[in-house]
């Protein structure tokens, strides 16, 4: 498949017709969402996670959105809601990160419960009872967490190295209560510190890399373990992408195309596949391909060929968007239909494991980019149009 219309086309199927049923039948239950599920179609038996219950409310909500599968996303969507709101959001504010399992702290799952409360629809979750409880969750965050110079603490006392990647995720859940419609102004605030952040100390300069871990001050920690992420790279890309349009900020834009670029240079295997880690230096590091980086790809580059300004960069935009769908199919081809393979290894050989359900929201996500730009392509446009096109 090399047509942007039959790839996406291809993806909706395989979610309308495959996943939705396995996540019906097997991943559902009454406890929640099962966090693992094996090749045979077994559920492992984890603690369940704040984090799932949210990326799942997303998924649902979002396939709802999509008019996919009939009862099956709404059912699903409100099963989420049901057990974020009874296991994991506390009337105080607080996100618990494990049913049952105490009230630590999480400024990733923060981040993930406010992303899916802004993504419910109307008719899982109205939109003022999802303010109420975001408006708890932010005004607990700012008053405990706060960074003395930008962004958040993880732990009382402080817990180092100081990550960028649950930053990345508050930026998504900024950006979607702020195209989803009226909100809290906190939430353009915080999605403009975020970015501000990123561009001022989370990308290197040297080697125009976004990096992972920092010391008390933003200054990029030292060490072998602070390696370079590819899907990170083009999912800050993605993200900067979509802020600088919406703050009209070239220079934002500029970043977030550097990154995407600098990701498809340096993080792509042999087999075409967005690597797991590079060093420092850009090396390949890991030449696993795990899922989630391929999405990101998908995302990213979707975005640009909405964004592109001329028809050879809209033409290559999307023939990248389609190319890195193509990849992230070959995760697909798993024993049981509607799951997925966690990783291939270099040469493009499955490691057999349990698949996370967690994973479903970057697939629906890639999906859901994929789906705007082919809508983005058909339309007709007026000879006067100029404005770039929503990010939504």
């Amino acid at each position: 498949m090399t047509d942007l219309s039959e790839t996406t086309a291809a993806f909706r199927l395989w979610l309308e017709v495959e996943v939705l049923p396995v996540q019906a039948a097997l991943v559902r239950d009454e406890a929640g969402f099962c966090e693992r599920l094996s090749p045979e179609g077994d559920p492992v038996d984890l603690p369940r996670r704040a984090m799932v219950a949210a990326r799942q409310l997303f998924a649902f909500s979002r396939l709802m959105g999509a008019g996919l599968g009939g009862a099956w996303p709404e059912l699903l969507a409100n099963h989420a809601r049901d057990v974020l709101l009874a296991e994991h959001l506390a009337p105080d504010g607080a996100v618990l990160p494990i049913a049952g399992g105490g009230s630590a702290f999480s400024l990733y799952d923060v981040a993930f419960c406010l992303f899916a409360l802004a993504a419910a629809p109307e008719a899982v979750l109205p939109r003022a009872r999802a303010e109420t409880l975001a408006d708890r969750i932010l005004t607990r965050l700012d008053v405990l967490y706060r960074h003395p110079e930008a962004g958040f603490e993880e732990a009382r006392p402080r817990r180092l190295p100081l990550r960028a990647n649950p930053h990345m995720h508050l930026l998504e859940a900024c950006l979607e209560w702020i195209v989803s419609g009226p909100c809290d102004p906190r939430f353009q605030a915080l999605a403009d510190e975020i970015a501000e952040l990123c561009l001022a100390r989370f990308i290197d300069p040297g080697t125009g890399a976004q990096r992972e871990l920092f010391d008390s001050d933003w200054r990029i920690a030292a060490g072998p373990g602070n390696a370079v992420e590819p899907g990170h790279q083009y999912e800050w890309g993605w993200l900067l992408l979509r802020w600088g349009v919406l703050r009209d900020n070239a220079l934002a834009q500029a970043a977030g195309r550097r990154l995407i670029d600098l990701a498809e240079a340096h993080g792509l295997t042999a087999d075409g596949l967005a690597a797991s880690l590079l060093t420092p230096a850009l090396a390949i590091d890991d030449a696993t391909a795990r899922l989630w980086p391929q999405t990101e790809r998908i995302k990213a580059w979707a975005l640009r060929a909405r964004l592109a300004t001329g028809p050879a960069d809209a033409t290559l935009a999307e023939a990248k968007a389609v190319e890195a769908c193509q990849g992230l199919m070959r995760f697909f081809v798993h024993p049981l239909r509607g799951s997925w393979w966690e990783n291939l290894a270099p040469g493009g050989a499955p490691r057999s494991e349990p698949a996370r359900t967690s994973s479903l929201y970057h697939i629906v996500g890639a999906y859901h980019e994929l789906a705007a730009l082919e809508a983005h392509r058909s339309r007709p446009v007026a000879k006067e149009e100029t404005r770039a096109p929503s990010t939504a």
